[in-house]
């Protein structure tokens, strides 16, 4: 191809008496384009070349197709099938296709567009963790569940030791009662304590369906791998890990939670980038957009089933704990607290029984469960019968006394009782 520059110089040698083979030597170009290009008036104008059909194109619909049900599939996979159906072609060509192909799906799914919600409408919820070594018992994993309501951008963090059901619904609880308000709309996660199957299909977990009957907010799970969905809980928890938080040493949970809501505090007194204003302040004017608090706070407890033992004991997690004996072979409901302190024991609605949480394989007694156990078994069951009794039968209850024999009793000197035991113990 001779371009314009090219051109020009053949006709500026060509002005100053060079010859044709002269100008092909000097341009590199043979003496019959030389004369060609001496011939026109203008450069000649090249168009786009005519594609040419590769041995790969008539595959391509198939590839698509099959990319399409089976996302995970290799190149190499791809290739050997092709060749069954007649590709002829080298494996690197389907390897460049297989490349961009997805490139293109990556950046489909990546690509979201910004929105904005108005006041009330939407919160969003999250944890993060487990993080290890950032309280005094090294043992121990942290949890932070966070809660960000999206119109504001005012968040409020929830340090929990595990992301069990009941925790989980907990730090909602007091995340909500701390916002003063419940948003119409909570985005979360498709983890299995709220979520059992995701959308399409899309299966709630019955404590969490619960929770949310209770305060009357819409749930909705993104979809999966969709972190942009929530992103405004995504980029909060960047945040996080560049702060100084996760870098100390707490010595228990309660000092981490104080902590933690120091920092939601100076975050609601600075002025956030997107909105331009203070998230404190944006809040004061949301809250009106706010369902109310319902009256009686949602029970995150999650209720499990045991029997009384016939040792006045039921088993949760692999302790004992006392109830007291009159509910042996009773089924009772057994409800821990979610962030393990202790745990409460039901017989229908009344509670029977409450303990602080102790090691596996260990018991914990009180005193006053078992203290009838302790007094003689004959003494229970007179009591147990007089409390059996109407009232009727037991005042006419009489104690039948018999008489003891009025009878005359010989007196002997003692020497008669020696002679007699000598006498026997010579026969």
């Amino acid at each position: 191809m001779i371009t314009q520059e090219v051109w020009m110089d053949i006709k500026g040698l060509h002005r100053q008496g060079a010859s044709i083979r002269e100008i092909a030597r000097r341009t590199g170009l043979s003496r019959k384009a030389v004369r060609r290009a001496l011939s026109q008036t203008v450069p000649q104008r090249y168009g786009p070349r005519r594609p040419q059909e590769r041995k790969l194109d008539r595959f391509i619909p198939w590839l698509t197709a099959v990319l399409k049900a089976r996302p995970w599939a290799r190149a190499t996979v791809l290739y050997r099938e092709l060749v069954t159906q007649g590709y002829e072609g080298h494996y690197e060509r389907v390897k460049v296709w297989v490349r961009q192909a997805r490139q293109v799906e990556q950046a489909r799914r990546r690509a979201c567009a910004r929105f904005e919600t108005g006041p009330g409408i939407e919160g969003q919820f999250d944890w993060k963790g487990p993080i290890r070594g950032l309280l005094a018992d090294s043992s121990q994993d942290v949890y932070v569940c966070r809660l960000v309501i999206a119109y504001s951008r005012r968040r409020f963090s929830i340090a929990v030791p595990n992301v069990c059901v009941p925790a989980v619904l907990w730090s909602l609880c007091r995340a909500l009662a701390a916002a003063g308000g419940v948003p119409h709309r909570l985005v979360v996660d498709n983890a299995k304590v709220l979520v059992l199957r995701p959308r399409p299909a899309l299966e709630l977990h019955p404590a969490f369906s619960a929770f949310c009957a209770h305060y009357g907010v819409e749930p909705s799970p993104a979809w999966p791998y969709s972190p942009e969905r929530k992103g405004k809980t995504e980029r909060s928890f960047l945040d996080l890990v560049r702060d100084e938080l996760l870098h100390q040493v707490y010595p228990d949970l309660l000092s981490f939670q104080a902590a933690l809501d120091a920092d939601d505090r100076a975050h609601a007194e600075r002025r956030h980038t997107t909105t331009g204003e203070l998230p404190g302040e944006r809040l004061e004017r949301e809250r009106s957009f706010l369902l109310p608090l319902p009256a009686a706070s949602f029970d995150p407890r999650l209720p499990e089933t045991r029997r009384v033992l016939t040792e006045c004991t039921v088993s949760y997690g692999g302790a004992y704990y006392s109830v007291p004996y009159s509910w042996v072979g009773s089924r009772v409901t057994v409800k821990a607290d979610p962030l393990g302190a202790g745990l409460e024991i039901f017989a229908g609605v009344e509670r029977v029984a409450t303990h602080r949480l102790v090691a596996k394989g260990k018991r914990s007694i009180t005193e006053e469960h078992v203290a009838d156990l302790r007094r003689p078994r004959l003494e229970r069951a007179r009591e147990h019968k007089r409390s059996t009794m109407s009232p009727v039968s037991r005042s006419s209850e009489v104690l039948s006394v018999v008489p003891w024999p009025l009878t005359d009793v010989a007196l002997r000197p003692i020497e008669e009782y020696a002679i007699a035991v000598e006498a026997g113990g010579a026969r």
